[in-house]
């Protein structure tokens, strides 16, 4: 499991004051709210470590300030950053609920077999689409129960529930 949940993105600045529109990657902003410090992961590949020093709301808005990015031209370089945060931090699980994160290195089983590894994961149109990996191919399979199992995360795995799909 992985020590850093994405939570959040970091949108464009708001007012004179440094402030930034936050977009909830799950909808809910509780969480966000208690935060403190978190991580901006850049499209690049850098991480900076964050501090928050103040969070509003205005409307329909979420806005976050970040300690050292007191201006609207110091903020604007964390525009686009996807916020992350410890599992303690992110937004509790309801039963049956799961981290995107938690599906990453899962072994995909078919009939009892491993046939594959889930490398990735995408948002599609209907539903999460996993990328498996399959003797160095990779094969999109949609996240959906007529496809795939329920992770079973004790176990390490997600069956996969038609075998057409990696061309088994």
């Amino acid at each position: 499991m992985k020590e850093l949940l994405s939570t959040a993105t970091i949108g464009k600045t708001h007012g004179v004051d440094g402030f930034l529109r936050i977009y909830s990657l799950s909808g809910e902003y509780a969480h966000l709210r208690k935060l403190r410090n978190a991580v901006a992961s850049f499209p690049d590949g850098k991480e900076k470590l964050l501090t928050v020093s103040e969070i509003r709301s205005k409307g329909d808005l979420f806005l976050m300030k970040f300690s050292g990015y007191e201006t609207p031209e110091s903020a604007r370089v964390l525009s686009g950053a996807v916020l992350k945060v410890r599992r303690e931090d992110a937004r509790k699980l309801r039963k049956g609920e799961y981290y995107v994160a938690d599906l990453f290195g899962l072994s995909v089983m078919y009939h009892g077999e491993a046939v594959g590894c889930v490398k990735d994961v995408s948002d599609g149109s209907q539903a999460m689409l996993l990328q498996v990996e399959r003797n160095g191919k990779i094969y999109i399979v949609p996240n959906l129960p007529v496809f795939v199992s329920s992770p079973d995360f004790e176990k390490g795995e997600i069956e996969l529930l038609m075998g057409d799909l990696l061309e088994l």
